[in-house]
């Protein structure tokens, strides 16, 4: 245990140049580099300049206690963490107990034995050490944690990018659909929060999952067949119904894989968005005939940036419709196709959704 300490540095203080020299001697033949300060002043200031590994220290000094020193590393950040070791001739149990409550971590009473003070020295150098390389240890474990994480993380996002894409590839002219519909929720979902609405649902891991998993809001359109996908015109009312099969078989789809990852929070927000971004705030929309709050704020989100997309593009069945008559439409669905918040949110992004629309679809 020795042979890893050797060479470490200890500060020791005490007003009595005699208790300094005999301290300093012991320090110095048990392999340690001994600094010795008659001051607590003194100490302070050579620990703030050059940090040792470990403190020998008086309680009896004038001007400032040994005790105070002590208090006095313990709020200093980069002070804290050296091992303080009391040596002082008071006996008093009191004495001992505040010694500890200052932050000591060792008592050694004068007159003390020299072989017990190395001793003592040794092992908490030893400890202090371990706990150093036990904190880097841990630091770099959880750096490769959560790179791992990331990577894991980037893998499936991905992943699940590219099978939204194969479904988006079928009916959007553009192919930029899944990323205006991203980024359109996100600029919604953060102006929401702007404006203190919804604030203990729209945090920080929130808007980003929400990012993400607004990617799934279509994918269940892979089941969808193309004659009824593609159709140029109104579609009957058992094609619709037919459509609006793709909500319930990518939510059902996404919910098999949550079944097996029930604490995946981007897979069990991907289930609401997927099911639920064609319900309406007034209780018309599908699959469930979900009203108001009872329909998932994700799914209320990602609704109306899927709706604005949707009107502002080409389709196979019509042309895309203009600025005005876009914004006209999402006005008219306020409180009936969609909620009254992420419409109050809408109005100020306007300009920097048609800004983005025309830069994404250029792109």
């Amino acid at each position: 245990m020795g042979d890893d300490v050797q060479g470490s540095s200890i500060l020791i203080v005490d007003d009595s140049r005699a208790n300094l020299r005999l301290l300093a001697a012991l320090v110095k033949r048990g392999g340690l580099v001994p600094r010795p300060v008659t001051s607590g002043r003194f100490a302070v200031e050579a620990a703030v300049a050059d940090p040792p590994d470990l403190v020998l220290l008086d309680i009896a000094m004038p001007e400032m206690s040994g005790l105070e020193v002590c208090r006095s590393f313990k709020q200093d950040a980069r002070l804290r963490t050296i091992p303080v070791i009391f040596i002082s001739g008071l006996q008093a149990v009191d004495e001992k107990v505040e010694a500890f409550r200052a932050g000591g971590i060792d008592y050694i009473s004068k007159p003390f034995q020299e072989q017990e003070v190395l001793a003592r020295i040794k092992t908490h150098l030893h400890l202090r050490r371990l706990q150093v390389e036990l904190v880097s240890h841990n630091a770099s474990l959880e750096r490769r944690v959560a790179e791992q994480v990331r990577a894991v993380t980037a893998s499936q996002s991905a992943t699940i990018f590219a099978l939204a894409k194969l479904a988006e590839a079928r009916d959007d002219e553009t192919g930029r659909h899944i990323e205006r519909v991203q980024t359109f929720a996100k600029l919604l979902a953060t102006q929401m929060r702007e404006m203190r609405l919804h604030v203990t649902q729209l945090d920080g891991p929130f808007i980003d999952t929400l990012y993400q998993t607004a990617s799934l809001h279509d994918i269940g359109k892979v089941a969808t067949p193309d004659a009824i996908l593609l159709k140029p015109g109104k579609l009957t009312p058992d094609e619709f119904e037919e459509m609006k099969k793709h909500s319930v078989f990518g939510a059902n789809t996404l919910a098999s894989v949550l079944a097996r990852y029930p604490d995946n929070e981007f897979l069990r927000m991907g289930v609401d968005v997927a099911r639920s971004h064609h319900e309406k705030w007034d209780g018309r929309g599908y699959p469930d005939g979900l009203q108001g709050a009872a329909i998932p704020l994700a799914a209320r989100i990602v609704a109306l940036a899927d709706v604005y997309d949707a009107l502002s593009s080409n389709r196979c069945y019509r042309p895309a419709f203009g600025r005005e008559d876009t914004r006209r439409m999402i006005e008219e669905g306020d409180g009936t196709q969609f909620d009254p918040d992420v419409v109050n949110a809408f109005r100020p992004l306007e300009g920097e959704f048609h800004r983005l629309r025309g830069e994404m679809s250029n792109r």
